[in-house]
């Protein structure tokens, strides 16, 4: 009793966070956490043992575990490419920031953050203390709809300054191909991966209108490359 007595007097939170810092599950747990987060929805045993063996060796420092794991190949490879579903809050704000609105508060901004909602996403209302579970649980028939059509209803709105940035860097490349079009719009969107398929529909829709001018002032052509 004596003894307990003096534990209880000697130990305060900053020990009891010492303990558990010390503990191997600790390690695994923010090592699967940062994979997570970062790479991919399936983590990777082997890598998450080697993350969580630099966080032993450095002193439990998760700066350490980050430049270990931005340097690592499973971070780096081509296996990461979309290897992860974007949340809705990922999906929203990162759509925001390509098209370039809502930098600052403004009116509407209440109604963008209840998109994440519509996705499935109830801001700060998770379903229960474990979360929100993450990967392919955010892909259902109805939340992929929702998904494309706000997407679709940012990107294809040509007054956003994110969308006049995409249209004066194709204007730069002079009269486009129907080919060209496609290709220029997929490289200024990103890394983005068309089976043949997919591109086949593209070229077509891109096709209908014949090669593409933007000049200057032009509506018409600027509404058809926020369209494609």
């Amino acid at each position: 009793e004596l003894l307990g007595k003096w534990l209880v007097r000697r130990v305060d939170g900053t020990d009891i966070i010492d303990i558990l810092v010390r503990q191997p599950a600790t390690g695994r747990f923010l090592a699967r956490r940062l994979y997570l987060f970062f790479v991919a929805d399936h983590p990777d045993p082997d890598a998450i043992e080697q993350l969580a063996q630099v966080y032993h060796a450095s002193q439990y420092d998760i700066r350490a575990m980050l430049r270990a794991l931005f340097l690592s190949p499973c971070f780096r490879s081509e296996r990461a490419y979309y290897a992860r579903v974007k949340s809705p809050a990922e999906q929203v704000v990162g759509l925001m920031r390509l098209v370039g609105d809502y930098a600052s508060p403004k009116p509407g901004f209440g109604e963008i953050s209840l998109e994440c909602r519509y996705m499935g996403q109830d801001l700060l209302n998770p379903p229960s203390v474990e979360g929100w579970h993450m990967g392919k649980e955010w892909i259902d028939t109805g939340i992929l709809v929702e998904r494309v059509n706000f997407g679709a209803k940012q990107l294809g709105d040509v007054s956003k300054p994110g969308v006049q940035r995409i249209i004066e860097r194709l204007r730069a490349e002079g009269e486009l191909s129907p080919a060209q079009f496609v290709d220029g719009c997929l490289g200024l969107l990103g890394p983005l991966r068309m089976n043949v398929k997919t591109h086949a529909a593209l070229l077509k829709f891109a096709s209908q209108g014949g090669p593409l001018r933007l000049d200057p002032g032009d509506s018409a052509a600027e509404q058809r490359a926020a369209e494609l």
